[in-house]
């Protein structure tokens, strides 16, 4: 049912180690322990557990002055005071490699600093659409990516994405082939700590990447295929991840791998509504990609379903919006029926449609049994959304939205 796209490419895959306690080999991996810049998170000088875990595994012992922490989703001026004080010229040590230790903000710091470190520019030149609009460096730092979450599966993209909070606010990439992690480390140990909330909207992060990237009108047979597994891990494990089985290192485990293949789904299909409406979101205002995306799912594919049930619109081909309609239809309910296997549904004689909106439901039942906020306790107000709606865009979902299609989503979001 799938329609092939004539032509595609691949982005390349990272060297990947998976496995529980896997990150205890990476000392017998790797030279030049001295001359490695750490990344990860939590505030100055207070380690986090998967960070205090991972020294523990690993037996490296690093310098503090080669450690820096990102608190929150970086901006510009973080990474560019970080690389200015690893530049100067007093600092007695050369850094050869970046390793980051930590979730998506991590990472994306790390890949920024592996880029930055090679040039004396401000991060700010390179961003897309809000910069000078120049070249990353081809000479790049070595990356190694440890992911200690499974949502944004930065691990596997050439991009990393940064904010400015505001009126003005703005989220924007760097892109490079070159920011593709050269190894990356996925150890399911390492992933335990992560509370339930923060654990749920990584997963409902990396499920919209995968749905987004499934339905794309960019899809190829081989991000479908990838989607398709990465889907059906995450609705075999998401719940008890966040419930009775958070210590399990196969569900733990197979959360990480199914984030990972989000990553690469995204690099090489795109994304849709959600995340056209959850990049601008995260510039106006304070809110984590991942409550963001976990927030908006739901709504966002209700609408989809919604606009996708209708009758062909007059403005476009009928022959060509009947084929986008009818593939978009039959693979959510592909994953409709997966949803309906995982949740023992009694399901006889239904339509494909049916199985779609059982797909929805089950987002909206996750949404509830997770108790993913609200997006008014970030600031959101009805009255304050015409800047959001207009910024927003459908990038590559099956069927567009309106602007007033995208205010109802928000508005029952709030």
């Amino acid at each position: 049912m799938t329609a092939l796209l004539k032509r595609f490419e691949f982005a390349q895959w990272p060297k990947i180690h998976y496995g529980e306690g896997i990150t205890q080999n990476l000392k017998a991996e790797l030279s030049d322990l001295d001359t490695v810049l750490w990344v990860t998170g939590g505030k100055s000088g207070y380690y986090s557990s998967y960070f205090k875990l991972f020294i523990k595994l690993s037996g490296i012992e690093i310098q503090a002055d080669h450690i820096v922490q990102i608190g929150a989703e970086p901006s510009p001026c973080d990474i560019d005071a970080i690389t200015r004080r690893f530049q100067n010229t007093q600092h007695q040590t050369h850094i050869t490699k970046v390793i980051a230790i930590g979730g998506g903000s991590v990472l994306d710091a790390g890949k920024a600093l592996a880029a930055m470190l090679m040039t004396e520019h401000s991060l700010l030149d390179y961003l897309e659409g809000v910069g000078k609009g120049l070249p990353l460096p081809d000479q790049i730092l070595p990356f190694i990516a440890i992911p200690t979450t499974s949502g944004t599966g930065s691990e596997m993209t050439s991009n990393a994405v940064f904010s400015q909070v505001g009126d003005k606010g703005f989220k924007k990439s760097i892109r490079h082939d070159k920011l593709i992690p050269t190894e990356i480390w996925l150890d399911s140990r390492l992933t335990m700590s992560c509370p339930p909330l923060q654990t749920a909207c990584c997963g409902l992060d990396a499920f919209t990447q995968l749905l987004e990237s499934y339905l794309s009108t960019k899809s190829s047979l081989i991000t479908d295929t990838l989607a398709e597994k990465g889907l059906e891990l995450i609705i075999k494990n998401l719940i008890p991840a966040c419930t009775n089985k958070a210590d399990d290192p196969d569900v733990r485990g197979e959360l990480a791998i199914a984030a990972m293949l989000s990553g690469s789904c995204l690099a090489n299909a795109g994304l849709g509504i959600v995340h056209g409406i959850a990049g601008p979101m995260g510039g106006f205002y304070e809110i984590p990609h991942g409550v963001a995306c976990a927030g908006l799912i739901a709504e966002a594919n209700q609408a989809t379903l919604n606009a996708l049930s209708k009758e062909d619109d007059s403005k476009h081909n009928p022959e060509d919006l009947s084929q986008k309609r009818t593939n978009a239809i039959y693979k959510m309910a592909k994953i409709g029926r997966l949803c309906a296997q995982e949740r023992a549904l009694s399901v006889n004689t239904l339509s494909e449609l049916d199985y779609c909106q059982i797909l929805v439901d089950t987002l909206f039942a996750w949404q509830k049994a997770l108790n993913i906020p609200k997006f008014y306790q970030y600031g959101l107000r009805a009255d304050e959304l015409d800047a959001l709606v207009k910024a927003s865009s459908n990038r590559n979902n099956p069927v567009e939205l309106s602007h007033a299609q995208i205010k109802e989503v928000i508005l029952k979001c709030l």
